[in-house]
C-alpha cells in the first residue's frame, strides 16, 4: 500500500507536469534585451516549486522526464546538453527543498504563507535561483549550446545577466501561488473547503463585501490601464505606485492567500503588456527597474503576510480569553452572549454544587475547579451540539440545551451527578447538586436578572425536588430576589455608617453573679433590622469578618471608657463561622486589645461547635492564637453537631455552651436530662466552665443548676437590654 501511494503520487505529478509546462512556457513574459529574447518570468520554474511543494521528493522524478521531454522537442539538444541543463533544475530545486527542510523541518511544505515564509524565500526564492544559474554558467562554459539560447549561459552582456537574475528571483517569489493553490485545490476537496470557508468567505462576509468589490473593481481598472497600448506619463509616473497601496490594504483586509494569487495575476499581466506603463526612451533599464520594484514589493508584501497571521492569531487569542474564565479554562458569561445570538432561543439551567462553598474553605481554590472541571466532564456525554457549560462564580455552573425536552434531560443530568463521587487528594468529597432552569432569548438585558433568580432558586432546591422550573415560580423568585438585594444594600449602609447597637443579655450563676452576652442589632432608616434578618445576609455575601470587628471594636471602646480593677470576665461576644476561617483575624483582634488597652479577661470570644472541632487548619489556629493571648474561649451551640465523647476529650477550649435544644424539654424529657448531666461530669473533669442556653422557668433554672451547669441564660434571667454607650 505504501509503495502504491508512492507511485500513485509520481503518476499525478508526472500528468501534472507534462499538461503546466507547456503551458506555462506559453503564459511565460518575454522581452528584448541587448538584442536577444529574455523571458520576464520563466513560469516552468514556478510550476516545478509549486511542485515540490505539493509533493516534495515524489516530484523531482516526473520534473525531471518532462523538462527533459521538452527540452528536447522544443530546443532539439543533444543528449548530454539536455541532461545537464534538466540536471540544473533539478539540483537546485534539491538545494532550495533541503534547506527548507533543514531549517523547517519535515512539515517545511505545509501552510505556505504562514509560519517560515521567510525560510522558504530564502531556499526557493533565493538558493534555487542562484544555484540554478551558477550550474547553468558552469554548463556553458563545459559545453556549447545552440546560439538561440547560449545567452542564458553566459554568452550575453552583463546587463542581460542580471535582468535574467531578475527573472528567476521574481518567478521563484512571485508566481509560485500561481500554480500552488489551484492545483492544492483540485487535488483536495478538503483544501478546497478550507480555502473557501477561510479565504473567499470572509472576503464576501455582509460586512466586507463592499471594500472586497471596490477593491477588486480598482484593481482590475487599474491593471487594465497599465497594459493597454497607449502610452501616457501620468500612468507610467504616477499611477504604478496605486497599485503597491491597493495590494497592501488588501493583505490586512482580504488575507494573505486570495491577494497573493491576485498579484500573481496582476504582476503577470503588467509584465505581458509592459509596454502601456514603461516609455520607450530607456525602456531597457525601466524594465529592469519594474523587475527589482516587483521583487522588493512581492518579498515586503509576503512578510506583511506573516504580519497579518500573527495580528490574526493574537486577535483569535485575544477573542478566545476574553470569552474563558483563565482558572476553570472553560466558557465564561461573554461566551454565554456570543452564544445565544448564534442560538437565538433556548433553555438556560443553573446547576448548583452543592458544599463546595465548605468544602472549599477548607481544601482551597484548587479543589473548586477540579470540582467544576470533573462536573463539566461528566456532562460532556450528554450535551448536543449545540448544547455547552458556561462558568459561573461561585459554586454554580450555566448549562444552554437547545433541544427537546430540557426539564427531563437535566433531571437525568442531576441524578447522574449525584450518584457519582468526585475524588480529590484521596477524598471522597460530598457533593449534592440540584437546578433550576427556564426558557431563555437573546436579551442581554435580562440574561443576567434571569441568571440571579436561577441561581437563587437552584439553592432552594432539595433532595426530593433536585429540579425546579423558574416559569413556574418566577413571582416568587423576583420577590426573594429584590427583598435579598434592598437588604444587602441596608446593611452595607448600616455598617458603613457604623449602625450597630449592642445588647446585652446577662449569664448568671446560682447566686446571680456573672457577665452578659453582646448580642447586635442594625438600625438603618430609622428601623432596627433584627439578627434573623441580617445575619443571612452577612454570612452569604461574606461580610461576617467586617460585621464582626466592627461589633468587638464598639464593644471595646465601651469597655476602655469603664474599666474594672478585677479580672473577672464582663462580656462574651459570638464570632461568625466565616470570620475565624479568614487568615490573620486572630492577630487582628489581639491588636485592637492592646490598641484600646482592655484586659483579655474582660471578654470571652465564643465560637460555634463546628469551629472548635473543624479539621479547618486556618480556624484551628485562629481560635489557639486567641486563647494563647488570654482570651477565654467558649463554644456555642455544643451537642448539636460534631461534638462526641472523643472529641470532648480532647477540647481546647474554657467554657461550653449546651444547646437550647436540650434545654427546653428537659424537665419532662429524662433523655434531655441525662445528656446535660453527662456533659456536665465530663466538663467537670475537663475543668470546663458548663452554661445553659434558653432556660425560661424556675423548675429549669433548679434543676440544671442540681445537674452541675454552672451558668444560666434565657428570659427568666433576664432579657437583653441596649448598652448606654
Amino acid at each position: 500500500m505504501k509503495y502504491y501511494n508512492q507511485l500513485r503520487k509520481s503518476g499525478i505529478a508526472l500528468g501534472l507536469c507534462f499538461l503546466l509546462m507547456p503551458l506555462s512556457r506559453l503564459l511565460s513574459p518575454q522581452a528584448e534585451i541587448d538584442g536577444a529574447m529574455l523571458y520576464l518570468a520563466y513560469l516552468p520554474l514556478s510550476v516545478a516549486i509549486a511542485m515540490m511543494f505539493i509533493f516534495g521528493r515524489f516530484a523531482l522524478l516526473p520534473l525531471f522526464i518532462s523538462f527533459y521531454f521538452w527540452y528536447w522537442q522544443q530546443l532539439s539538444l543533444e543528449t548530454l546538453q539536455n541532461l545537464t541543463l534538466v540536471s540544473c533544475f533539478i539540483i537546485s530545486l534539491i538545494a532550495g527543498g533541503l534547506v527548507c527542510r533543514r531549517l523547517l523541518g519535515p512539515r517545511w511544505r505545509y501552510a505556505l504563507p504562514g509560519k517560515g515564509v521567510g525560510i522558504r524565500l530564502f531556499g526557493f526564492g533565493l538558493i534555487t535561483p542562484c544555484v540554478l544559474k551558477l550550474l547553468m554558467l558552469l554548463a556553458g562554459l563545459s559545453l556549447g549550446y545552440p546560439t538561440t539560447i547560449a545567452s542564458y549561459f553566459g554568452e550575453s552582456s552583463l546587463f542581460y545577466s542580471v535582468v535574467d537574475f531578475q527573472n528567476l528571483f521574481l518567478t521563484a517569489s512571485a508566481f509560485t501561488v500561481l500554480f500552488y493553490y489551484p492545483l492544492r485545490i483540485i487535488l483536495s476537496k478538503v483544501v478546497a473547503r478550507n480555502f473557501w470557508r477561510r479565504c473567499v468567505l470572509p472576503a464576501i462576509a455582509p460586512d466586507k463585501i463592499i471594500f472586497t468589490l471596490g477593491w477588486l473593481f480598482t484593481v482590475v481598472v487599474l491593471t487594465s490601464l497599465f497594459c493597454l497600448p497607449y502610452k501616457a506619463v501620468i500612468i507610467s509616473g504616477y499611477m504604478v505606485p496605486v497599485v503597491f497601496i491597493l495590494f497592501t490594504m488588501g493583505v490586512f483586509h482580504l488575507g494573505p492567500r486570495l491577494v497573493t494569487l491576485c498579484w500573481a495575476l496582476v504582476a503577470l499581466s503588467l509584465l505581458s503588456w509592459y509596454s502601456g506603463f514603461i516609455p520607450d526612451e530607456n525602456a531597457q533599464f525601466m524594465l529592469c527597474f519594474v523587475l527589482s520594484i516587483f521583487i522588493a514589493f512581492t518579498v515586503s508584501m509576503l512578510f506583511m503576510t506573516v504580519i497579518f497571521q500573527r495580528n490574526a492569531w493574537m486577535q483569535r487569542r485575544y477573542h478566545t480569553l476574553a470569552q474563558t474564565d483563565p482558572l476553570t479554562q472553560l466558557p465564561n458569561l461573554r461566551a454565554l452572549e456570543l452564544h445565544l445570538e448564534r442560538e437565538r432561543a433556548g433553555t438556560l439551567c443553573c446547576l448548583r454544587l452543592g458544599n463546595l462553598e465548605i468544602l472549599s474553605r477548607h481544601y482551597g481554590l484548587q479543589m473548586r475547579i477540579h470540582c467544576k472541571k470533573t462536573v463539566v466532564q461528566a456532562l460532556q456525554p450528554w450535551l448536543g451540539v449545540n448544547d455547552s457549560v458556561f462558568h459561573l462564580p461561585g459554586c454554580d455552573l450555566l448549562i444552554f440545551l437547545a433541544g427537546p425536552e430540557p426539564a427531563s434531560r437535566l433531571r437525568h443530568m442531576v441524578d447522574m451527578l449525584n450518584s457519582k463521587r468526585i475524588h480529590w487528594h484521596n477524598t471522597v468529597l460530598e457533593l449534592d447538586y440540584g437546578a433550576a432552569w427556564a426558557s431563555v432569548e437573546n436579551n442581554k438585558d435580562l440574561l443576567y436578572r434571569l441568571i440571579g433568580q436561577l441561581s437563587y432558586l437552584a439553592e432552594q432546591t432539595q433532595m426530593s425536588e433536585p429540579v425546579l422550573a423558574l416559569n413556574e415560580r418566577e413571582a416568587n423568585v423576583s420577590g426573594q430576589i429584590t427583598g435579598q438585594v434592598l437588604m444587602l444594600q441596608s446593611v452595607k449602609r448600616a455598617l458603613d455608617e457604623d449602625q450597630i447597637m449592642l445588647y446585652a443579655q446577662p449569664i448568671v450563676d446560682g447566686n446571680g453573679r456573672g457577665y452578659h452576652e453582646i448580642l447586635s442589632r442594625l438600625y438603618c432608616d430609622g428601623q432596627v433590622i433584627a439578627p434573623d434578618k441580617f445575619m443571612p445576609i452577612i454570612a452569604q455575601f461574606n461580610l461576617s469578618a467586617c460585621f464582626d470587628m466592627l461589633v468587638l471594636q464598639k464593644l471595646l471602646h465601651y469597655l476602655s471608657e469603664r474599666p474594672q480593677a478585677d479580672n473577672e470576665a464582663r462580656f462574651s461576644l459570638n464570632l461568625m463561622p466565616m470570620t475565624l476561617m479568614q487568615k490573620g483575624i486572630a492577630r487582628q483582634i489581639v491588636s485592637l486589645f492592646n490598641q484600646y488597652q482592655v484586659s483579655f479577661s474582660a471578654v470571652i470570644i465564643e465560637v460555634t461547635e463546628a469551629q472548635a472541632f473543624s479539621d479547618s487548619e486556618t480556624s484551628l489556629k485562629n481560635v489557639a492564637l486567641l486563647r494563647q493571648s488570654g482570651l477565654r474561649i467558649a463554644i456555642d451551640d455544643f451537642g448539636t453537631g460534631y461534638a462526641n465523647y472523643e472529641r470532648l476529650k480532647h477540647i481546647e477550649a474554657d467554657i461550653i455552651k449546651i444547646d437550647g435544644c436540650f434545654i427546653k424539654d428537659i424537665i419532662n424529657d429524662p433523655v434531655d436530662e441525662m445528656i446535660v448531666k453527662s456533659i456536665c461530669e465530663l466538663a467537670k473533669v475537663k475543668s470546663l466552665t458548663v452554661v445553659a442556653e434558653y432556660v425560661e422557668t424556675q423548675a429549669q433554672r433548679e434543676m440544671l443548676l442540681r445537674l452541675g451547669v454552672n451558668y444560666l441564660q434565657g428570659y427568666l434571667l433576664g432579657k437583653p437590654e441596649p448598652l448606654q454607650f
